[in-house]
């Protein structure tokens, strides 16, 4: 059996009654579909060959006995059924059996009794119709003792695993009607070999499950459940029983959830390519075409059309006829296909609303009955929409849908996809502090993660985050604001010296928030005491994450003359005890200074928030803007009739630092975002004439904060007044990185080696590459749509050319002419394949907030052979008679956590001995060093952050320094 990889997201491959799941990446590869000579000759022959075939459309009998195999005594009440279907019959008391129905030319039927092995034997009816079974009797027995109905945690965490991956996914609405009546039968064990480890689930009887949705009772024989930390498998043997439903109501609705589950599914794809009638039954087949590893796959649908993706005529799908009465689909690699028979909030693309899924067969084809249903399920490998059905959806193989589907039951109506559009573009800060509680005058370090309903939007949303430290009264005692950068946060900020005593606590927020609910607010408690106090501690505490994950820690310590030197090693094992990778904050704190404190706020708690279903009544957003860096808005006012209703502002921060020119709407609104500094600074506005001279007036709009309208958090906790001598403070000083010292003989960076001061690019290709890439795989990987913007950021938002940066010099605010004209003199193009000035072209998209207001629209930097170097920070003179200026604060400025780097110094005592707010794993470990006081007794170390499959965890660590 092979295990395929998905291509994106957390995926379930579902096949009869086997099942794939994955949560990683691969690349995708092109189908080659076969196209035959004539069309019309084929089908027709097709045709002939399909109604000609002998399968069953009258009742057929199969007749047989069961006995066992050590005995050879019969075996009364023995289950004999056909696999996947609702057709079978019970032995009498003379082991025989009769089973009589609309048969399939080719069977697999199985035989099972308790106690004993379940066996199958497959055949065709035009061969023989008696089958006898002899069936081993069990070495083992699991005893009462062992049959109980509660495990324990393990088994419960393996239990709720299982489920998600047989029964249904968890945001099925089937979810709440499925149900294993019988889950003590399970064991679930973790097995270790010389590939990946895995749970390995076994049942000694069957399994009986209820399934209302469909109506069925449903009986499986489970031979194999292995779940890995990428996928999973089950294999087994199921029979359905028709539930005796009586109620008019009920009938009908378990007959439309079969015909949902049917609508878009394998079997029903499978099928509508065998009668050739998939554009009929609204499918659309489309090649995956050929992965470029230069180019970046978008989440937009219409801007990979024909460019990773390209619609397949079906008709070019190969069939066959085979002997035994199936059918070879030839299906050499892989497919994307999209169903428009049913509206679904789709995760993959931003801008459709259907089901999408992914289909591969490794052997190149697959081989189906007439019924669409692939006879060797490890031949198809599914993903996307079509993976999500478990065997809650699962129906069984004798099923005949209707031809019209008038009783289809929307899966997911208007109104939830309006919701679902609405609830895609929320986002929610989260973040920790380096302890629990402070003191006047101490320096606060945080560090933690925006939250997404939606990741595909995680490039499009804020990149500016609020910070307020407020009183219990909601009085606002200070403002911060702090870059968000590829979602993560990271900052400090001072409490003043003659802050008072309190339970005081921080308000994290975006502006774009403010157009969702007041509970999207991240509220953190911080209690501020008073110097002579301390609280006093409490035992730590920490959450099961029930074996999902395993957060283990080394220490070493070392001795020098004047201080220890302690190392950590943190590693992170996944349920398979596989090394998985995470990205967190630590914090190593003196647990005599630094108290644990009870119901402290985690990142567990807060992952609730993405579970949140249950939508508002009013789903308008409102007037906040998303911001991408600090935002200017303000007001022009026209002082002449004959002045345009539609001005053009030109904003300019400090001495040409950045500058931008924004237009204003005909109410003369204007609004710029993008601009990047910290502290204050001083903006020039002004409305220019061609003549460089001011018209009219310019006014900004006062920078408003949410009223807060709930009850401010707080934690209990208990105080006790400490020695005198044992305040210590946690204070930003000098602090020496060795990342900043340069050996003697080491070369000398250029402006041009740091490009020009704008930090690392997102994507970079340099002279090698650009001697023989093509203009078109250029574009795709530098992620440029039509006209050289950038694609797949700020999606669905009216964002200016990027910003163009040719050997220092800056190029913004080009109209879409004087960008692609200056483009055109440098890039690649049909006309001029390879131009042999460049060096080297790079994009800034992540990144572009360096840029200020020009780099919105991301950045372009080009760098030539020959080019005049420019260096973009040289003093220029700025004349701001013209313009009104404005002192307007930015970002707050970067405190970074002190670390003392030399040997001979000795360390003082402090409560918080390492602090990083960005942590994360190399190869599923974390190593860092630190260097503490010789009195050092006792340290706490806090990790907290989130695996890379997206699991939350918190764990502290109470060590003693030896």
């Amino acid at each position: 059996m092979r295990l395929e990889p998905a291509r994106s997201w957390t995926d379930l491959f579902y096949l009869r009654e086997i099942f794939f799941f994955s949560k990683t990446s691969i690349l995708v590869t092109q189908p080659n579909f076969n196209l035959m000579t004539s069309y019309a000759a084929r089908l027709m022959y097709f045709l002939l060959v399909l109604v000609s075939i002998n399968f069953s459309l009258n009742a057929q009998t199969i007749s047989g006995t069961v006995k066992n195999s050590k005995t050879g005594d019969a075996m009364p009440f023995a289950n004999v059924f056909v696999n996947n279907t609702t057709i079978g019959s019970t032995t009498d008391v003379n082991g025989k059996f009769l089973i009589t129905g609309n048969l399939p030319r080719n069977i697999e039927l199985v035989a099972s009794f308790v106690g004993y092995v379940t066996a199958t034997k497959s055949f065709s009816l035009s061969v023989t119709n008696k089958v006898d079974f002899k069936l081993d009797p069990l070495e083992s027995i699991l005893t009462e003792v062992e049959l109980k109905t509660r495990r324990d945690k393990k088994w419960e965490r393996d239990l709720r695993r299982f489920e998600d991956v047989f029964l249904a996914v968890p945001d099925d609405p089937f979810v709440s009607q499925l149900k294993i009546k019988n889950p003590w039968v399970l064991d679930f064990e973790t097995i270790k070999e010389s590939g990946p480890n895995y749970v390995h689930a076994t049942a000694q009887e069957p399994l009986q499950l209820v399934n209302d949705a469909l109506g069925y009772d449903v009986t499986y024989y489970l031979k194999d459940y292995r779940f890995y930390n990428y996928r999973s498998s089950y294999v087994g043997f199921v029979f359905f029983d028709p539930k005796d439903i009586r109620d008019s109501t009920e009938l009908a609705l378990s007959e439309a959830n079969k015909e949902t589950s049917y609508m878009g599914s394998i079997r029903h794809l499978l099928n509508s390519i065998l009668l050739a009638r998939t554009a009929d039954e609204n499918f659309e087949i489309y090649q995956v075409l050929p992965s470029d590893l230069i180019r970046r796959r978008t989440n937009v649908y219409n801007e990979e059309l024909d460019k990773s993706i390209k619609l397949v005529n079906p008709d070019s799908i190969r069939r066959m006829p085979l002997k035994n009465g199936n059918y070879r689909v030839f299906w050499p690699n892989d497919a994307e296909i999209h169903y428009r028979g049913k509206r679904w909030r789709n995760d993959y693309y931003s801008d459709i609303y259907h089901p999408v899924s992914w289909i591969s067969a490794p052997l190149g084809y697959f081989d189906i009955d007439r019924n669409g249903i692939p006879v060797i399920p490890s031949q198809v490998v599914l993903s996307g929409y079509m993976g999500r059905q478990r065997m809650g959806r699962l129906l069984p193989h004798d099923y005949v849908p209707s031809e019209s589907f008038e009783k289809y039951l929307a899966e997911v109506d208007s109104s939830k996809l309006e919701y679902s559009r609405w609830n895609n573009l929320r986002e929610k800060p989260y973040f920790n502090t380096n302890k629990p509680y402070y003191y006047p005058g101490e320096t606060v370090w945080l560090g933690g993660q925006m939250l997404y309903q939606n990741k595909v939007m995680s490039d499009t949303l804020s990149r500016v985050l609020y910070l307020d430290l407020m009183s219990e009264d909601a009085e606002i005692i200070q403002s911060e604001a702090f870059p968000i950068k590829e979602g993560k946060i990271s900052g400090a900020f001072v409490l003043p010296k003659e802050l008072e005593s309190g339970d005081y606590f921080l308000r994290a927020y975006t502006e774009w928030m403010r157009n969702f609910p007041e509970r999207d607010i991240f509220l953190l408690p911080l209690p501020v005491l008073k110097k002579e106090e301390n609280i006093k501690a409490i035992a730590i505490s920490n959450p099961d994450l029930f074996g999902d994950l395993t957060v283990n820690l080394k220490d070493s310590v070392f001795f020098r003359d004047s201080f220890k030197e302690m190392e950590f090693s943190l590693s992170f094992l996944d349920q398979t005890e596989e090394l998985t990778e995470a990205e967190f904050v630590v914090s190593l704190t003196d647990a005599d200074m630094v108290s644990t404190l009870t119901k402290q706020k985690t990142l567990i708690n807060a992952m609730d928030w993405l579970d949140e279903k249950q939508p508002p009544t009013n789903l308008a957003l409102g007037k906040h803007q998303i911001e991408y860096g600090i935002t200017v808005e303000g007001q022009f006012t026209r002082d002449k009739k004959r002045d345009p209703y539609v001005n053009p502002i030109t904003l300019v921060r400090d001495d040409l630092a950045d500058y931008g020119i924004v237009e204003t709407d005909s109410s003369g609104y204007f609004r710029a975002t993008g601009l990047n500094y910290v502290d204050t600074a001083t903006i020039s506005i002004a409305a220019l004439d061609a003549k460089q001279k001011h018209y009219g007036s310019v006014s900004l709009h006062e920078k408003t904060k949410p009223v807060f309208k709930g009850s401010y958090p707080k934690i209990n906790y208990e105080t006790y007044l400490r020695a005198d001598d044992e305040l210590r403070l946690d204070i930003s000083g000098d602090y020496v990185l060795m990342e900043e010292f340069l050996k003697e003989d080491e070369k000398i960076e250029t402006m041009e080696d740091r490009n020009y001061g704008y930090g690392t690019p997102d994507r970079e290709i340099g002279e090698d590459k650009l001697a023989t890439i093509s203009p078109d795989a250029l574009a795709g990987y530098l992620g440029l749509k039509g006209g050289g913007k950038i694609g797949n950021y700020n999606y669905g938002f009216n964002t200016p050319n990027p910003l163009l940066i040719i050997d220092g010099a800056q190029y913004p605010y080009l109209n879409d002419l004087e960008f692609a004209q200056m483009l055109s003199l440098y890039m690649p193009s049909v006309m001029n394949p390879n131009p042999t000035t460049l060096e080297s072209i790079k994009v800034y998209t992540f990144n572009s907030t360096s840029f200020g207001m020009a780099g919105i629209g991301g950045v372009i930097m080009i760098t030539t052979k020959k080019g005049k170097r420019i260096d973009p920070t040289k003093e220029t003179a700025f004349d701001p008679a013209e313009f009104k200026q404005f002192k307007i604060r930015g970002f707050s400025r970067d405190i970074p956590f002190p670390t003392k780097m030399e040997d001979d110094q000795a360390v003082e005592m402090k409560p918080t001995l390492f602090w990083n707010g960005n942590a994360e794993s190399q190869n599923g470990t974390y190593t860092f060093k630190v260097k503490i006081p010789q009195v050092l007794k006792r340290v706490n170390l806090r990790v907290e952050g989130l695996t890379k499959d997206g699991l939350a965890f918190v764990k502290t660590f109470e060590i003693a320094v030896k």
